[in-house]
C-alpha cells in the first residue's frame, strides 16, 4: 500500500526538498514520513494539506489515527459518477426511513422492542456518512 503522504506530494509533482521548503522541516523528517516511520503531528499534516491542495489527505491521515479509525468509515475511491448515484441512494434510502426515525424519536427514548430498529436505521446513517464522504473526496 502506498504512504499517503508520499502519494499526495507525488501528485502534485513536488520533490521531498521543494515540499520540506515549503512546510518548513527537513528533508529527512518528509523522508520518515513518506517511509512510514514517523507520522506527522496534525499540525503538519494541515500544511501538507494546504499545500499539496487536497483534503483527502486530512480524511486519510485521521482515518489512519486509533480515533480516527474509530469513527471514520473506509472510503472507496469512485469516480463522479458512481459517487454521486452512491449518495442519492443512500439519501432515498434515509428519506423512506423518515417516519420510523421521527417516530422512535420523538420521546426521546429507544425502547427495548426499537432497539433493533434503531441499529438498523443507525447503519443506514453510517451508510449515508460514508456515501457523502465519496461524494466530497472523490477522483
Amino acid at each position: 500500500m502506498e504512504n499517503i503522504y508520499r502519494k499526495y506530494r507525488k501528485l502534485v509533482g513536488l520533490t521531498q526538498e521543494k515540499a520540506a521548503e515549503h512546510l518548513g522541516i527537513s528533508v529527512d523528517t518528509i523522508k520518515r514520513y513518506e517511509n512510514g516511520s514517523y507520522i506527522p503531528a496534525n499540525d503538519i499534516a494541515r500544511r501538507m494539506c494546504l499545500l499539496y491542495g487536497d483534503m483527502k489527505l486530512a480524511y486519510e491521515h485521521l482515518e489512519n489515527s486509533q480515533v480516527g479509525e474509530m469513527v471514520l468509515p473506509n472510503l472507496k475511491d469512485k469516480d463522479l459518477c458512481c459517487s454521486t448515484l452512491g449518495f442519492l441512494n443512500q439519501l432515498a434510502s434515509m428519506d423512506k426511513k423518515k417516519l420510523e426515525i421521527v417516530r422512535i424519536a420523538s420521546d426521546g427514548i429507544i425502547s427495548d422492542n426499537e432497539v433493533d430498529d434503531w441499529t438498523e436505521l443507525e447503519d443506514l446513517i453510517k451508510g449515508l456518512i460514508q456515501s457523502s464522504y465519496e461524494l466530497l473526496y472523490r477522483r
